[in-house]
Order: C-alpha cells, then sequence, then structure tokens
C-alpha cells in the first residue's frame, strides 16, 4: 500500500490500439441496438415511417414495399409528394400542417394497397420535438381498418334489416319515417305511409310449410321493390306485414296509383314455391298530416285502412276514413 510519503504511479497510458478496441465495441453496441429497432419497426404489420420538416423520408418500414411495392431504401431522403403524387398531398396538406404546429393528429383516409386496392385506414401523425420545443419532423402511423369497418358496418346491418328478405326492419323503418317528418314538416310536404298485408299467406304456410312460406315473402320483397320507386322506403315489419314510406308525390291519386301496382304485383307474384296457390295484398294508406302527424298515429291509421280493405274483400287499397258503406 502507498504511503502518503510514496508518490502515486502514473496512470498507464492508452494506446491508439485500446482506443480503437474501444471505439469497435461502441460502435457493435450502436449497431445492436439499431438492428434491434429496425427488427421491432419491421415486424408491425403498419406503414411506420419518420418524416423531417422539410417532408423527406427518413425512415420508413418494411411495410413500405410489401404493401406498396416501392423501394424503401429508395424512398428515404424523397419528398412526401414523390410517394402521395401532388393531388393526394393536397388532400393531406391540413393535417401534416396541424403536425408541423406540434399537434398530435389522427385521422381516417381510403389508400390502394399494392393487392387491395380503396382501403380504409387510420391515420396518425406525431410530432417529434426538439428541447426547446422545436417540431423537427412527425412520425407517420398507418393503420389498415378494412376489416373492422367492414364487420362493423355487417353489425349495424343486420341491426336494422330483416335476415329473411333483407328489408330495412322495423327498427330503421321508424328512424326513417321520423326524419321524413321532421323534413315535411320543415318544407310543409305530405307523405304517405303504406300498411301492406298479405292475403292467405297463413293458407300457404300451412299447405306448403314454413320453407315455401319464406320463400314467398323473399319473392314479395323482390317483386316490390321492382314495383316502388327509388325514393321509396319498403320494410318488413313481421311475418306477413310490409309497410312503405312515400315521398316526393303532388296528389293522393299517384299514392293510390302506386298502391294498385302493389296489390297487381303481389296477386301476379311468379313465385315457383307457391306452385298452384295464389296470395294477394290488402293495402292501408295514411296521409301526412292529413291523417296523422306523428309515427305513431300514421301507423295505427295505415293499419285501421288496411283492416277495412280486407273486410271489403281484400286484394284492395284503402285510404284512412273513406272506407265504402
Amino acid at each position: 500500500m502507498d504511503t502518503p510519503d510514496t508518490p502515486s504511479r502514473p496512470a498507464r497510458p492508452i494506446s491508439p490500439e485500446d482506443e480503437i478496441s474501444r471505439l469497435r465495441k461502441q460502435l457493435a453496441a450502436v449497431q445492436a441496438d439499431h438492428d434491434r429497432l429496425a427488427f421491432i419497426l419491421d415486424s408491425i404489420p403498419d406503414h411506420i415511417s419518420y418524416v423531417a420538416r422539410d417532408l423527406t423520408y427518413r425512415v420508413c418500414n418494411q411495410r413500405y414495399e410489401a404493401e406498396q411495392g416501392v423501394n424503401r431504401d429508395a424512398l428515404v431522403g424523397k419528398h412526401v409528394t414523390e410517394f402521395v403524387g401532388e393531388a393526394g398531398f393536397d388532400k393531406l396538406r391540413p393535417h401534416v400542417e396541424r403536425a408541423l404546429k406540434g399537434e398530435l393528429v389522427t385521422y381516417d383516409n381510403r389508400m390502394d394497397y399494392r393487392y387491395m386496392k380503396e382501403q380504409d385506414v387510420q391515420v396518425q401523425y406525431a410530432p417529434h420535438r426538439a428541447e426547446d420545443g422545436t417540431v423537427l419532423g412527425f412520425s407517420v402511423y398507418v393503420r389498415n381498418i378494412t376489416a373492422q369497418r367492414r364487420a362493423e358496418e355487417m353489425l349495424r346491418r343486420q341491426a336494422q334489416h330483416d335476415p329473411l328478405t333483407d328489408l330495412p326492419n322495423r327498427i330503421l323503418f321508424d328512424d326513417r319515417l321520423k326524419q321524413v317528418i321532421a323534413r315535411a314538416n320543415r318544407a310543409g310536404k305530405q307523405f304517405a305511409v303504406l300498411f301492406i298485408d298479405l292475403d292467405e299467406f297463413k293458407q300457404v304456410n300451412d299447405a306448403l310449410g314454413h320453407e315455401a312460406g319464406d320463400q314467398v315473402l323473399r319473392d314479395v320483397a323482390q317483386n316490390l321493390r321492382q314495383t316502388i320507386r327509388r325514393s321509396d322506403t319498403l320494410a318488413r315489419i313481421g311475418g306477413d306485414e310490409f309497410v312503405l314510406l312515400a315521398e316526393e308525390f303532388d296528389h293522393a291519386d299517384q299514392v293510390k296509383t302506386l298502391a294498385e301496382k302493389m296489390v297487381e304485383a303481389i296477386s301476379n307474384l311468379p313465385s315457383p314455391a307457391l306452385q298452384a296457390m295464389k296470395v294477394g295484398a290488402s293495402i292501408g294508406i295514411a296521409l301526412y298530416p292529413d291523417h296523422g302527424e306523428d309515427a305513431r298515429t300514421l301507423l295505427v291509421r295505415a293499419d285501421e285502412a288496411m283492416y277495412e280493405a280486407k273486410q271489403h274483400g281484400k286484394g284492395r287499397c284503402f285510404f284512412h276514413g273513406t272506407y265504402p258503406g
């Protein structure tokens, strides 16, 4: 052990070889970290890139190459417009400007992939700030949400459409009826609700079975679709009951003509499932605002008119309150 009176030994000078070895180890550690980060980025099944403030790509993960067919190494250093085009960038510009101001930006878009066109995507730009708060650039994260959107749309459609005929169900019809009432009230216009019930349908089920009955309902729905106007909404609200929401007419006679065409279309239904049997239809009509100003009243009045039509011989259409004596 050195004593206070013993001079300390001078440190051994670091040789150039030692310094080179130390630097090589540091570089190897940096390279290993870089390789790990690159591996992580390339393992993510979404588009990830980094765009500098001058709007040039600095990093792109492997997804750009796999999904877009572009060489990512060639993309690095290129301006964003060289990838998305001038017109494409014009659509992105407001989002890019917000990111460069320091905002976290998220929006939905559509883009073409290499083998899949018109894909729904969710895009996020996250600003990269220096210590002094200056925005140096932003990361880009693009996630394909097409399958999710289609699943959501399918669930929404199943909740609002009849599974047998694919017509709107009672829930969707009620919603549209309320919207039409609001529009008609603002514009001072009229519209009609037609309640349609099949005649002799029970006999079809009893004689031919429910499978044949289901096919007849599908055929009725298809036939009525071809009879009504594009502006009309046809729905199945249960059993053999259908309702029609008819807008854009000038006179009640136009509604009556449409109802008579529907009666004729059902009475001449070309359905092989019927075999030798026949079905018909009775239709009740309620006009807004003459017969009611709310959804429930209009449906009740149309239903009442339909029962009057059945009691007076079936296969016909009546307006509410105008039944023959």
